[in-house]
């Protein structure tokens, strides 16, 4: 019994992906970035990446799509107000990237390093899904999660004087 709802949850995941899809191919290529994303400091280790936060359905849609690049040491942590399966593609991405699953304890799930954006419009969209329940991803520069350290198990901190829409991690 529990198999199956969680089979029709995965289904239902993989449905409004579709349509979230669909909905983001209609925008302008031209568009290259979010306008207003809040910007907050995430610490992991010792180290502290700049990042832009998708908050809203519409900001995770778009995500990095469509940018031509993104600066060592910055990223873009894609925030969820509940734990459950989570999937991404890289549907109008322009550059690699590396993900950060991160878990609810707010500790470095899994890593998957060096994703290559489709070839073309056509292309199939593999869909890279995350290893257990994840609260919140983090997308950086392919390289960039090898180059500054990250490692599974490593506590994720989110440091943010004043955004209260979001439950953060702390030390």
């Amino acid at each position: 019994m529990n198999s199956n709802k969680f089979i029709i949850a995965i289904f239902s995941l993989f449905a409004c992906m579709g349509l979230i899809i669909t909905i983001s191919c209609r925008q302008s290529a031209e568009d290259n970035s979010l306008l207003n994303l809040d910007v907050i400091n995430v610490s992991i280790s010792e180290i502290t990446i700049i990042t832009e936060v998708a908050f809203s359905q519409e900001e995770k849609a778009k995500g990095l799509s469509g940018r031509k690049d993104l600066p060592d040491g910055q990223g873009m942590l894609f925030y969820y107000s509940d734990s459950r399966p989570k999937g991404f593609w890289m549907q109008g991405m322009l550059f690699a990237i590396d993900i950060v699953w991160i878990g609810e304890d707010c500790t470095i799930l899994e890593i998957d390093n060096d994703l290559s954006p489709p070839t073309s419009h056509d292309s199939v969209l593999t869909i890279y899904s995350a290893p257990k329940l994840t609260r919140s991803v983090l997308e950086l520069k392919s390289g960039q999660a090898k180059s500054l350290g990250l490692n599974i198990g490593d506590k994720v901190v989110y440091e943010a004087a004043d955004i209260n829409k979001y439950t953060l991690c702390r030390e």
